[in-house]
């Protein structure tokens, strides 16, 4: 096992026995059945790249460690369950629904799986090799390399187009109907997409009514925190800023101001990626889905999803053979 395959999903497959099975042009990790199935698949497109994805329940706790010294990253969409990040001397950090980058902090660090919790995520492995070797050969030098991730915030990579190109990544892996360097291109066009979202000086507003300062970011910060975490439950206006410390009228603006978004349409653009992750899971209806996403009217959601992400539910569906 090279140094690349120790921090691939590969490792866990070993350390844990699973079986492993050709799956197109990676590999399948079969979780025994008598831990309620489940499965890994791995495809390596080129040396310091790994797509995979996975759907599992495990019957007891799942660890992955991993102590590589090669500077890489992970980028995950998790659609239901805990993804634990720990490091020694460090909070742990559970990996919410929806987009996370962990950059490799170069020391032994771990991601857990509680027992009995299901998990479902998307996941790529991108080691700062890969990005260099295609960086090297461009006039344009795109700023979306491991040292440049760093600066990365989640309203960068937790986007609708991001979004897009990781169910793209996650169906090209599930159904085996991608080739190699498709997954490549894709991996590129997501970097170069976070990299577009990540302007390197933040624009501010001069003018006074627009002002927000260092302590009310600070509340802010911490009020669309606690929404994240719960996207579709989110309290009034009037519980948020209350939180806050603040006014309705101050909390808008000051939200709008520091994240550049009205909060209303922050929310409806957050439930929608959502929306997007229960479209696939095919056992879920769009009425169910409308519903969960705090829609009584199938057509109302299909039109706030349109508006976001470009296409219908229905469509979206049928481009992934869903």
């Amino acid at each position: 096992m090279d140094e690349y395959e120790k921090a691939a999903w590969l490792a866990v497959a070993e350390k844990y026995n699973l079986k492993q099975l050709a799956y197109g042009n990676g590999k399948s990790y079969q979780f025994p059945p008598h831990w309620s199935n489940g499965w890994i698949a791995e495809m390596r497109p080129a040396p310091g790249l790994f797509v995979s994805s996975a759907w599992f329940t495990p019957n007891q706790k799942i660890t992955h460690t991993v102590n590589v010294s090669k500077p890489c990253m992970w980028i995950f969409c998790v659609d239901c369950g805990e993804v634990i990040y720990s490091q020694q001397g460090k909070p742990a950090r559970c990996l919410t629904p929806m987009n996370h980058v962990i950059i490799n902090p170069q020391k032994q660090f771990r991601f857990t799986f509680p027992k009995d919790i299901h998990a479902c995520f998307t996941s790529v492995l991108v080691f700062d090799d890969f990005i260099q070797s295609f960086l090297q050969a461009r006039e344009e030098k795109t700023r979306m390399g491991i040292t440049d991730a760093m600066d990365w915030e989640s309203e960068n990579y937790n986007t609708p187009n991001t979004m897009l190109i990781l169910e793209q990544i996650r169906w090209g892996v599930r159904n085996m109907d991608m080739p190699l360097l498709g997954f490549e291109g894709m991996v590129l066009h997501l970097l170069a997409s976070i990299a577009r979202n990540a302007p390197e000086v933040p624009k501010r507003r001069s003018h006074r009514r627009n002002y927000v300062t260092w302590e009310n970011e600070q509340k802010v910060f911490h009020v669309k925190t606690e929404m994240d975490q719960d996207i579709l439950n989110v309290p009034p206006v009037s519980e948020l800023a209350k939180r806050a410390g603040m006014s309705e009228s101050k909390f808008r603006l000051s939200f709008k101001n520091i994240y550049g978004i009205p909060l209303y349409h922050y929310i409806q653009r957050e439930i929608m990626k959502r929306a997007m992750q229960f479209l696939s899971e095919d056992h879920l209806s769009i009425r169910d889905i409308a519903e969960r996403c705090g829609y009584q009217n199938a057509a109302k959601f299909a039109a706030a999803f349109k508006k976001i992400h470009g296409i219908t539910p229905r469509e979206f569906r049928k481009a992934f053979n869903l």
